[in-house]
């Protein structure tokens, strides 16, 4: 059993002995050509930590939401909300005001920050939150980088728009302002909240995973005892290009690399040929991807253009990948791809393909990390035998399981056992190694490029539509994407015998598209049914649709999105 250490993660990450020099850079962008070390790091988060507390009044528990995509900031945000006793909520950057909202009246948050590009959305969730405009701050280095990176038609120097002070200028001088010996909050690593991730959940709110110092901690450890075999900082070099406000990106791309030392060069969101650019600029290699980057590297014919030759490992995680897709990408591009498994709920990676073995057990997740427990529990509800190959649900016991939901005692109390077992909702198995293989899921979910959306939150939305009556959606394989996506089955109401057709399905896909973020469409189209199947209690009898659809309702598709229209034109 792996030992963790009994501290924090500014204790794990800072207040150490590290392995690299201290001018060795850990963090850089392309974009703004921002190269931070570690005492960098370290010093920004400090200071930002002290301004918060200087500013804002900040105490110990308050929650910071940080919503961004892959900024080179965002790590020094993080830790020094850290570092006052704050907890994180990282939230996706296409939220609309309406979802924003949501989650910050369920963190009862006490502050954002946001990127330029998200910030007319922040200050009108902000508004509806009933949350001052001054506890809106925004990632960049002046007012101006703020206002020409708003999408805003608003010229008035005295709009609150134009107020809104950056990350930078709220930090500036800070230590000099402040007594000093100021030392940092004290944190119960076990008990105390490092993150709010928030993961959908099967009736459409969203839920806060509480995910402790501890359990990032824990992450860290026992991830680097499996990579810091392979990965030297003096030679590798992390491409991030998942989005750092996912629970996979957090742990793989912000604090392994501080970790082990890995230099990681930022992507603020993916396109296939910065991808590629960027690996081949930087001699870039290993990248953790979601199965759609593998899919591009398999098809897509740009990818010829470059020269990937420096990348020694692929590592996919999210949703699973198809053995396929693998092979092509070696035969191809002699890239080796392996898979890892994990949730918000055990604070990611639980389970990952090992780097001499990956290519032994195509389809698999790998064993489990040192240090984690899996067992499967099968429909009668006892333990499949080890190694039998027996399918059940796979529970996961360990440090890296979170400490519950907040606010939901009922819903954390359902999901584990009492001695500690984390119930994942995914069936599997595991072979002879301990290799898992998932092939199914018991919760109701759909996974579209390891991004988690809940029908109830689709079909709810489509109620709002004057013209729907009643609504079902489903998940569907959509192997041009290599991913699972939303369809919908719709109950129209009747108008003078009016029926569904191209206009209203692209209607609806309209209306979702104007609500909800860019992950959650309906990228499987619209079939037009008569009914919902339901049960006598009323649950809808998604299996029967699932059956529907690939079979007699095939043809009746209407607006699904294919491999080539979603390249293009980034639906």
């Amino acid at each position: 059993m792996a030992t963790i250490p009994a501290v924090d993660i500014w204790g794990l990450l800072f207040e150490r002995s590290p392995p690299f020099p201290s001018d060795h850079i850990l963090f850089q962008s392309p974009t703004s050509q921002k190269n931070y070390t570690l005492d960098h790091v370290r010093h920004r988060a400090e200071s930002f930590g002290h301004a918060l507390q200087s500013h804002w009044s900040w105490t110990k528990g308050q929650v910071l939401v940080v919503m961004a995509p892959n900024h080179i900031d965002v790590p020094l945000v993080t830790w020094g909300c850290h570092w006052a006793g704050g907890v994180v909520a990282p939230v996706n950057p296409g939220l609309s005001a309406r979802e924003l909202h949501q989650q910050l009246q369920s963190s009862r948050a006490q502050g954002i920050v946001v990127h330029a590009q998200g910030l007319e959305t922040a200050l009108e969730a902000a508004r509806l939150s009933n949350l001052p405009r001054d506890r809106v701050l925004v990632l960049g280095d002046s007012d101006s980088d703020t206002k020409n990176n708003t999408n805003t038609n608003d010229d008035n120097l005295s709009s609150p728009r134009s107020k809104v002070v950056s990350i930078e200028e709220f930090a500036r001088n800070i230590n000099e302002l402040l007594p000093s010996g100021r030392t940092r909050v004290p944190i119960d690593p076990a008990r105390d909240t490092a993150f709010l991730v928030y993961s959908s959940g099967t009736t459409g709110r969203p839920k806060g995973v509480m995910v402790s110092h501890r359990n990032v901690v824990a992450g860290v450890i026992l991830q680097s005892l499996v990579e810091g075999e392979h990965v030297h900082f003096s030679r590798d070099r992390v491409l991030a290009s998942l989005p750092i406000y996912h629970i996979y990106g957090l742990i793989c791309l912000i604090h392994l690399p501080v970790y082990l030392g890995t230099p990681t060069v930022f992507m603020d969101k993916f396109d296939l040929d910065t991808f590629c650019s960027l690996i081949q600029a930087h001699a870039i290699t290993h990248a953790y991807v979601a199965p759609p980057i593998v899919l591009h590297l398999a098809k897509s014919p740009r990818v010829a253009d470059y020269n990937l030759q420096s990348v020694r490992m692929i590592t996919s995680g999210g949703a699973p990948l198809a053995p396929g897709l693998i092979a092509e990408v070696g035969a191809r591009l002699n890239m080796p791809v392996r898979q890892a498994y994990g949730l918000s709920e055990t604070t990611a990676v639980c389970h990952i393909q090992r780097w001499p073995t990956w290519h032994t057990t195509p389809g698999s997740n790998g064993p489990p990390l040192p240090g984690l427990e899996a067992k499967f529990i099968t429909s009668t509800g006892t333990p499949a035998a080890p190694a039998s190959e027996a399918e059940g649900e796979l529970y996961i016991r360990g440090p890296t399981v979170f400490n519950g939901y907040q606010d939901e005692p009922e819903l954390t109390a359902a999901s584990m056992t009492a001695d500690g077992w984390f119930k994942t909702g995914d069936i599997g198995y595991e072979d002879a190694e301990g290799n898992l293989y998932i092939t199914d899921r018991a919760k109701d979910m759909i996974k579209f490029k390891g991004y988690q959306v809940a029908p109830a939150e689709l079909e709810d939305t489509l109620l709002e539509h004057e013209a729907v009556e009643d609504v079902a959606v489903i998940g569907v394989e959509n192997a041009d994407l290599q991913s699972e996506v939303p369809l919908a089955y719709v109950v129209l109401k009747r108008k003078d015998g009016e029926g569904g057709g191209v206009e209203m399905a692209e209607a609806l896909l309209r209306h979702v598209r104007e609500r909800l973020v860019r992950y959650k469409q309906l990228r499987g189209g619209i079939v037009w049914t008569e009914r919902i199947p339901k049960s006598p209690s009323g649950k809808i009898l998604k299996r029967e649709l699932r059956e529907r659809v690939a079979s007699v309702d095939r043809g009746k598709v209407i607006g699904a999105v294919e491999y080539n229209r979603y390249r293009e034109a980034k639906i």
